[in-house]
């Protein structure tokens, strides 16, 4: 099968196609791509330049912004590929087109190149300019020039070019770019606010947004369509993803929290028996297209706020998504309190972990719900004889230990000042009785609503947000863009996006302010067609609210500490809640938990796609799963599972990772890929060849994939898979078969793609004893008594029918088992001679069963007894059970495992002729018998070698190197002695990478604190793979550790991570991008802010103290050579100021510690600049130094650093300074620079001048 990329321009060699010694001229003027003469009629102004237009353009005119041709804007190239300097169409040429970059917004090269035949070495572009006008060739594939055309004859008629006629004329008139874009539909509900924008524009940057349609959905068509879209799981739909306790936060997190979920006797009387505000909700029907209703609970159901359990459910729920605590709204009318149950529950249980704080609600109570004066149910009088008991009350709940505090001040918060008489004075009083009754000091904050925004016109100490109060006020109705459902609305419509765009606009406050975001309003439920909706919300939405607010709030402090609000946690009734519910599940939870730790801000563009046909329970769903648990699990990778349908194991996918199910047929399949690779995903793992007719939509969205087969040829034309399969083949960047045999079988042995990977277990199988005797006994076996076992799903691939005729040939005392279902057919075929067999006592079905090592266990041999069985895991989990194996000839890839492992070990199995029934029976007889003569010793040792052999860690680790190529094996050792108290924020930074890791080794050096302890719980926190390597015997020196460490690391690059250091989630990835492509580097850093002890700034970069002796060099990113690294930025003084900072290369490193061992042994401080120049001096290496500060440099007083005597110190930096003039034949001006450093640091530490040279120092 050719690949079909075989003559595509984009992904051609790095051959250039023009003569190494041609001008950037020559290059311009034979790409194709500039047209002189539409240069010259474009700007007349240059109509006398004849023939200099192309030097003109490329020393001048793409400066101005004059297009070359009209499919290429310079300035577009440049604002959308910041990386480009110069001449940006001779970058396209040279670099662009290759790299997948557009030179518009409407002209893709990767699939124009994949979907015409562009000569090899021609560029996409330059075969569109010059075929364009003759052929009815589509740039993009979401503009169909032939169809626009037909739909438009008035423009083919003029002989006018469809896509430029489109785009400077057609979308101003509402013409159609392609049929199913509907340009009234788009404009009305997207750019109502921009109208002269270009539909299709934004259409493309936009697409892949859920709430993006090109024409109005079918979902849009009928209220009864609505709630039956919004009564289920969406595609949004997502499990908890509980935040780890260690996970570095933000900021401070509250909630607004409703208690209004327990009865109460004035409800009762108001509202009717039995009145929650569950009563409210099933009001709220979708009144528009779209409307988001009915709101209904998941996780948590219809609680009733009367029992502690609720409570710590909530509490923990909240906390595993960032959320530090909530604020309850607290009732009190005239020395009367109501709702006030929860709280009480609250303070009666100490044990439940959730702190909390007061907003007094203190609105009156009406039947409209708006706390106006009018059909009153109850007051606010705010009488003066009530202050004590009001302070009393108060008082009560803020001396709790878990009372919320800032700036070590108890935070009371009152939602409407405006409505107290005498506002300033009222408060003054209150402040009075909380000092001299209770000796507190409570801030009062005020919520900013109904007019009311500034704290200081009532004398109140700050002010805190109340969404939607304030943040519509600047934004536009959108009532009459929505499709109607009740005629009767008179509710207010807000556009969720644009109320997102204003909040974060909002300018600084004089005052300190808690900003808030909300997931949601929508008061339906309550108002009934007369509320307010904020209209379009989605998780990704809201996420970008609340980050921006915590990164406004990190510079906006609220009395010394980063704040922001949710409103609010419970809110069903307003539409305003976190609580999982059933269209959602746990999705705004996710998202609060990304904003508040930065992962959204910083997600990966390493996430991988893993694709898979079903949730079926079977062999190749089940290794799909666990495949995603590896990925995450051993190497931190971000995946997220699609599937082309549901089954049993769904909630099993949900749990693991985002799961989302997709159509094939959809047409917004690809415009989703497309979505989930600019979210990051720009690589795939399509499971099975019944995933394969997503392989094209995989290709259009330009996510590279591999392809994994686990079918053989029956199976594929029994389902019509071979066209597919055969497709997805030329598409994918590998094709993965489990073994030779089977790819040879589907002819998949030419490929060039082609790669033979095992397929590893994911199930431990270790042989017990104890629980073979414990099956036999349950089923009344004795000693002597043989078990064949057989396993999976009871078909006729299986050859379930082949094993009943195996029991049937076996003589004596032998038992035959098969575990797993049957399928009911081949059941109702075979019912009279199953029903024969399991009425003997010899033959038995179990059925699917939880406890397959057991089973495996009793077992005597294996039989596998599959017609056709690419390479089924349960043999897998048979041999590392220990278990002889017998299985057919040509069945797929377990005979010539089988065949392998008995040549190569002690361990037998047996292969035999096709079918033959007698041939199988005689050998099972034979391998049971061996069987029972082992020992326990000698069948676990067999054991233990098969379950080395099938290692999934191995497979899975193999699969993303192949996925993911431009990502090295990268180990990252923590070295540490007594860090327990840093231990944790330290493995979580690393966690948080926001690339996999290959491994996570804490190096401890005989620490006596609980440093492991804590690393464990750490990684159990983030289910995260991390070895701990303990010592007994201090190494006593760093440097030993770190030698210790590049010994044991087995990744190809070493990151040596100290314990009480962290850093940034992109820390990894930002180095990674600097030393892409360039096979020289072996050592690449970052900046670094410093902290102290207890992670205050000290410094927030290191630059200052660079450009003491480097000047402007370590100023920008930089690419040295070793050598000049040494002389520019090591000669005087050792830059690189924490290891921690530092990426290297494995081997280059081992042989630079190896190569000053001697040193090491006597040097306490410079014992890194030593290995560094150690490093840096060997042959063609080369340093990558990015700017950003992307490492935090914990400095310690009592660090070597300053524990070492001063003289000493100076004598190391002396020998060093010796070494470097020897190594690097330094000039005078170096040895000059050198003695300066020298005498500055011996005024700095007070010392007299001194001849360094007297000290006698180890010399390399």
């Amino acid at each position: 099968m050719p690949h079909p990329f075989s003559h595509s321009s984009v992904e051609d060699s790095r051959i250039s196609p023009f003569p190494a010694d041609a001008s950037p001229l020559q290059i311009l003027g034979h790409s194709g791509i500039f047209d002189a003469f539409y240069y010259l009629k474009s700007n007349p102004d240059l109509h006398t330049l004849g023939t200099a237009v192309l030097r003109h353009y490329h020393q001048h005119g793409w400066r101005e912004g004059r297009k070359p041709n009209p499919f290429f804007d310079p300035h577009w190239y440049l604002s959308k590929n910041r990386d480009v300097i110069g001449d940006p169409l001779l970058h396209y040429i040279l670099h662009g087109e290759r790299e997948g970059r557009r030179p518009i917004a409407w002209f893709d090269p990767v699939w124009y190149a994949r979907t015409y035949h562009v000569p090899e070495r021609m560029l996409a572009l330059a075969h569109y300019l010059k075929n364009r006008h003759n052929t009815p060739l589509r740039p993009i594939p979401e503009f169909d020039p032939d169809f626009y055309l037909r739909a438009y004859p008035d423009v083919a008629k003029a002989g006018l070019d469809a896509l430029e006629h489109y785009m400077v004329q057609g979308f101003r008139e509402a013409r159609k770019p392609f049929d199913g874009f509907d340009p009234l539909y788009y404009r009305r509900k997207y750019l109502r606010h921009s109208p002269d924008s270009n539909p299709l524009l934004h259409y493309l940057e936009n697409r892949n947004r859920p709430d993006i349609h090109p024409c109005s959905p079918e979902t849009e068509i009928s209220v009864f369509g609505e709630i039956k879209r919004r009564s289920k799981p969406g595609p949004l739909f997502e499990k908890a993803r509980p935040l780890p306790r260690s996970a570095i936060r933000r900021a401070r997190i509250l909630a607004y929290y409703l208690p209004q979920f327990h009865t109460i006797p004035e409800n009762d009387a108001w509202w009717g028996e039995g009145f929650t505000e569950w009563t409210n909700l099933p009001r709220g029907i979708p009144r528009f297209s779209d409307h988001y209703q009915p709101r209904i609970p998941r996780d948590l159901g219809h609680y009733t706020l009367n029992t502690p359990e609720i409570l710590e459910r909530q509490a923990t729920m909240a906390q595993a998504a960032g959320i530090e605590g909530f604020i309850f709204y607290f009732y009190w009318f005239n020395r009367k309190r109501l709702l006030d149950q929860p709280l009480e529950i609250l303070l009666s249980n100490p044990q439940i972990d959730l702190p909390f704080c007061l907003m007094w609600a203190n609105e009156n109570w009406s039947r409209r719900w708006d706390g106006s004066a009018d059909d009153l149910l109850i007051a606010q009088d705010y009488r003066s004889e009530d202050d004590e008991a009001l302070v009393d009350c108060f008082a009560r709940y803020l001396r709790d230990a878990r009372y919320i505090h800032f700036d070590g001040r108890p935070v009371l918060m009152v939602y409407r000042p405006g409505t107290i008489p005498d506002a300033p004075a009222a408060f003054v009083r209150w402040r009075k009785l909380f000092r001299t009754r209770h000796g507190l000091d409570p801030l009062f904050v005020m919520g900013q609503a109904f007019g009311d925004e500034n704290p200081d016109l009532f004398g109140l100490d700050g002010a805190i947000e109340f969404p939607p109060h304030k943040v519509v006020s600047n934004c536009n109705l959108i009532n009459d863009e929505i499709t109607l459902f009740d005629n009767d609305f008179s509710g207010q419509v807000y556009d969720y996006g644009e109320v997102v765009d204003k909040a974060l606009a909002q300018p600084r406050t004089p005052f300190p302010l808690i900003r808030t975001a909300a997931p949601s309003w929508d008061n339906d439920a309550r108002r009934q067609g007369k509320g307010l909706v904020l209209h379009g919300s989605t998780p990704e939405l809201y996420e970008r609210w609340l980050s921006g607010l915590i990164e406004q709030a990190q510079s906006r402090t609220f009395f010394g500490d980063p704040v922001v609000c949710i409103n609010a946690w419970n809110e069903w009734a307003k539409g305003a809640y976190l609580e999982p519910d059933q269209h959602f599940g746990s999705a705004y939870l996710n998202a609060t938990a990304r904003a508040c730790t930065g992962a959204g801000k910083n997600r990966s563009r390493s996430g991988i796609l893993l694709i898979g046909h079903d949730a079926f329970p079977a062999g190749a769903q089940r290794l799909l799963l666990e495949i995603g648990r590896t990925l995450q699990h051993c190497f931190g990778a971000e995946i997220q599972f699609l599937l082309l349908d549901g089954g049993a194991l769904l909630d099993e996918y949900r749990n693991v990772a985002p799961t989302e199910i997709v159509t094939v047929e959809s047409k917004t399949t690809t415009a989703r890929l497309e979505y989930l690779r600019r979210q990051g995903f720009q690589s795939a793992i399509l499971n099975s060849a019944a995933s394969s007719a997503l392989a094209p939509h995989l290709a259009e969205a330009d996510i590279g994939f591999l392809f994994l087969i686990h079918e053989l040829p029956a199976l594929l034309r029994s389902r019509n898979l071979h066209a597919p399969m055969e497709k997805a083949c030329t598409l994918a960047r590998h094709v993965i078969a489990p073994a030779q045999s089977v790819a040879k079988r589907l002819d998949l042995a030419p490929l060039n793609n082609l790669k033979i990977l095992p397929q590893g277990l994911y199930t431990e199988m270790p042989f017990s004893l104890q629980a073979r005797l414990t099956i036999r006994r349950e089923m009344g076996l004795g000693t002597v008594d043989r078990i064949i076992i057989g396993a999976g799903y009871a078909d006729l691939r299986k050859g379930f029918d082949l094993f009943l005729q195996l029991w049937r040939k076996m003589q004596g005392a032998v038992h035959c088992v098969w575990l797993g279902d049957i399928d009911p057919s081949l059941k109702n075929n075979l019912h009279v001679e199953l029903n024969g067999a399991l009425s003997s006592g010899t033959f038995h079905m179990p059925g699917r069963v939880d406890n397959v090592p057991a089973w495996l266990a009793a077992a005597d041999v294996f039989a596998l007894t599959s017609r056709e069985d690419p390479y089924p895991s349960v043999v897998l989990e048979a041999l590392a059970a220990g278990l002889p194996c017998v299985a057919f000839e040509e069945t797929g890839g377990i005979p010539d495992l089988l065949q392998q492992i008995t040549s190569e070990t002690d361990h037998r199995n047996s292969i035999v002729p096709f079918a033959d029934i007698p041939a199988m029976a005689n050998a099972a007889n034979k391998l049971a018998a061996w069987s029972a003569e082992r020992s326990r010793r000698e069948r676990q040792k067999i054991a233990r070698a098969a379950a080395q052999r099938f290692s999934f860690r191995h497979y899975a680790q193999e699969l993303l190197s192949l996925a993911l190529p431009a990502i090295p094996k990268i180990s990252v050792v923590i070295p540490s002695h007594n860090y327990a108290h840093y231990m944790s924020r330290r493995l979580s930074s690393i966690f948080a990478q926001t690339v996999p890791v290959f491994e996570i080794i804490v190096l401890d050096d005989a620490s006596d604190d609980n440093s492991l302890e804590i690393a464990r719980q750490t990684a159990k926190d983030w289910d995260r793979e991390t070895i701990c390597i303990e010592s007994t015997v201090p190494s006593g020196s760093v440097f030993k550790q770190w030698h210790k460490a590049v010994r044991i690391a087995r990744g190809d690059w070493i990151w040596i991570a100290e314990a009480d250091d962290f850093c940034e989630p992109e820390f990894l990835e930002r180095i990674l991008d600097g030393i892409k492509n360039k096979p020289a580097v072996v050592m690449a850093f970052t900046d670094s802010r410093a902290v102290d002890e207890d992670g205050a700034p000290i410094f927030p970069s290191y630059q200052a103290y660079y450009s003491e002796s480097a000047g402007l060099l370590m100023e920008n990113d930089s690419h040295f050579t070793g050598e000049s690294f040494l002389r520019g930025c090591l000669s005087e003084r050792n830059l690189v100021l924490n290891v921690s900072s530092a990426l290297f290369r494995k081997k280059h490193l081992l042989t630079a510690i190896n190569g000053c061992q001697t040193d090491l042994k006597t040097l306490r401080v410079a014992g890194d600049w030593r290995i560094y120049l150690e490093l840096l001096t060997q042959k063609n290496v080369e340093v990558i130094y990015l700017a950003q500060p992307l490492n935090v440099h914990r400095r310690h007083g009592d660090s070597v650093t300053h524990t070492l005597s001063r003289r000493n110190h100076i004598d190391e930096v002396a020998y060093m300074h010796r070494l470097l003039a020897s190594r690097l034949a330094l000039p005078e001006t170096h040895i000059s620079r050198q003695k300066h450093y020298r005498a500055m640091l011996e005024q700095q530490f007070g010392l007299a001048p001194h001849n360094a040279s007297e000290k006698a120092l180890p010399l390399s």
